[in-house]
């Protein structure tokens, strides 16, 4: 790693740093490789007390790529279509009601579009409005949960693919009642094929598992059984205690992460408590699927597949 002209402090033994004595405002393309350099090796960076002012958020986006417009199907805000608003306050009884093992009603573990050909490469959030307690983000080491499989486990998942589907993220477009000009956008998104193990080149060929519960049930070729059992296996892998980090918001606050490596998710237990998060995105990315030529082929998997013959 190379040396860098502020402080950076880990935060856990595997993902996460915070970020000291940096203005986003006094980052330049000369800054750009040593930060991206710093994602690479921490997964997520955590800067303190910055403006909030949209406009300033987009430019230190700009630093890690091209920036995205703020959603493939949601508007941004009027000034800055780079930035989507999310307004998460008033949290109801209902919204941290369980519908699974790892998510709320309100929000769940996730990885940003997955459901588009080519990811956002980073997102960044920045707290415009926190409450006085709770809504906390969480981070979750999708590269550390793929090394901490088994080789046979990491053998097969290396040649398995899943759909991504918008229409299961955004299921109330389509009810009867919604507005028909976003159930016609909606229904306009093709279902997108995404490896369930992408290899990031640039990071030594490091590969992550591809985890969405927003938009994902099933992986190609297998029953609803072996999907559902397969899926829930690896979320297990990544969201153990060791694989995560948790960052506590005040105004100003930005992170910034690898969004194809990372899942995020937030806590609801603010309550009645109003709470703006600000999102921006740069960079994208054609997940790379791990070749046939290069598949980890374990001794216990070959053992295993020639004695069902």
């Amino acid at each position: 790693m190379r040396n860098t002209p502020w402080k950076v402090d880990r935060l856990t033994g595997s993902i996460g740093a915070q970020v000291s004595e940096l203005d986003v405002r006094r980052v330049g393309p000369a800054d750009a490789d040593v930060l991206r350099d710093l994602v690479r090796e921490h997964g997520v960076l955590f800067l303190r007390g910055q403006p909030t002012d949209p406009a300033a958020l987009v430019d230190f986006a700009g630093v890690f790529g091209d920036v995205l417009p703020a959603h493939p199907l949601k508007p941004g805000l009027p000034d800055h279509p780079e930035v989507l608003a999310n307004q998460t306050g008033g949290v109801r009884p209902q919204d941290v009601r369980c519908r699974d093992a790892h998510n709320r009603h309100g929000t769940n573990w996730h990885v940003d579009c997955t459901f588009v050909r080519e990811v956002p490469t980073y997102s960044l959030l920045q707290a415009a409005q926190v409450p006085p307690v709770g809504g906390d983000t969480l981070f979750a080491d999708l590269a550390g949960a793929y090394a901490a499989l088994s080789a046979p486990l990491r053998a097969l998942a290396d040649g398995l693919s899943c759909p991504h589907e918008v229409q299961l993220l955004y299921a109330d477009w389509l009810a009867p009642d919604a507005d028909p000009h976003l159930r016609e956008r909606l229904l306009e998104m093709p279902v997108v094929s995404q490896p369930l193990v992408a290899v990031d080149e640039e990071a030594g060929g490091r590969r992550s598992l591809v985890l969405n519960p927003n938009c994902v049930r099933v992986i190609e070729g297998l029953s609803g059984l072996e999907s559902h059992s397969l899926l829930e296996l690896f979320l297990q892998y990544t969201l153990v205690p060791e694989r995560t980090v948790r960052w506590r918001w005040s105004e100003g606050d930005i992170a910034v992460w690898d969004n194809v490596r990372l899942l995020h998710n937030y806590a609801l237990d603010h309550g009645a408590a109003p709470r703006l998060i600000h999102r921006a995105m740069a960079g994208s990315t054609a997940l790379q699927p791990v070749r046939s030529a290069t598949r980890e082929t374990s001794p216990s998997l070959a053992l295993a597949l020639s004695s069902d013959r």
